[in-house]
């Protein structure tokens, strides 16, 4: 929304509330299962950000009906679509990801991933819409609290508790600044060149979650405590508890390095990452005001 609002374009927050977390947005209610809803609350658009985030345990179920129901508001309208997307359609891999990857699903939230952005592509090719791909890592950030780099690790370091992580922390693992992806969306959105594609939105250098937290820590002057779900915890956690089971599926995230490639955004359109040293002053800060 704050990168919209610095595009000076007239945009409207959709959601389910019906109301905005942050003043002077238009806002409206919509149920995007429902295709009337979608219809009606795209009608005047000319550009559609989609940005819905749903729990695990609703994503095979509703993720495609969310997206056909966009494609088919976007394309009475001749709206396009720009889509805000996840890596876990590629499933592992021993490279670091880049746009030309097969899609390497290894279970449901993988596959469902891959399912909703070829739906996309498909209907891009096919002419009944325009739309554009912009995936990137773990979010972290101001009003991220639900992330690896969210309140587990953020909020807690303030607070003196343990940070909770999951795997082995010294592999690396991409993590993109949320300002950063935003600020690609929108960029994606008003360049014609990168309609019809996917794109990996800019990514500073990966780091070990140790030395993120190292990082976190060194700038708050505390010493990190922690408590880790490496892969037996999460395996026998699975049987019980179902985040863990929900994790099982993408503990590879956290197993081996996870490494973005954004070489492909950044030569045609630039980088305009935050370096790790400025985001994580600019989310400890909105942390302790947000306490």
């Amino acid at each position: 929304m704050n990168e919209l609002k610095k595009s000076r374009r007239n945009f409207i927050l959709v959601n389910r509330s019906g109301k905005a977390p942050i003043s002077n947005v238009a806002v409206e209610k919509c149920d995007a299962l429902n295709k009337q809803d979608v219809v009606k609350v795209c009608q005047n658009a000319s550009s559609i950000y989609h940005c819905i985030g749903l729990p695990y345990k609703e994503w095979k179920e509703k993720l495609p009906i969310i997206m056909d129901n966009i494609i088919e508001s976007a394309s009475r309208v001749e709206a396009k679509i720009v889509y805000a997307d996840n890596l876990y359609a590629y499933g592992p891999q021993k490279q670091p990801f880049h746009e030309k990857l097969t899609y390497n699903p290894i279970g449901e939230k993988t596959r469902v991933r891959a399912e909703v952005s070829t739906m996309l592509m498909k209907a891009h090719e096919a002419g009944k819409v325009i739309a554009t791909i912009g995936r990137g890592s773990d979010f972290y950030g101001p009003r991220v609290r639900n992330s690896i780099l969210g309140e587990r690790v953020f909020k807690h370091l303030i607070e003196g508790k343990k940070v909770e992580l999951i795997g082995d922390l010294k592999v690396r693992h991409s993590h993109i600044f949320i300002e950063d992806f935003a600020k690609g969306l929108v960029k994606l959105c008003n360049e014609p060149q990168a309609e019809g594609e996917v794109w990996h939105l800019p990514h500073v250098e990966a780091k070990s979650n140790q030395e993120i937290v190292n990082m976190i820590a060194n700038k708050l002057s505390v010493k990190p405590k922690y408590r880790i779900a490496n892969n037996l915890i999460v395996n026998v956690g699975a049987i019980f508890n179902p985040f863990m089971k929900d994790m099982k599926e993408l503990i590879y995230q956290h197993q081996y390095d996870f490494i973005v490639d954004s070489t492909k955004y950044e030569k045609i359109f630039g980088s305009h990452s935050h370096s790790f040293t400025d985001g994580i002053e600019k989310t400890i800060k909105w942390y302790k005001d947000n306490n």
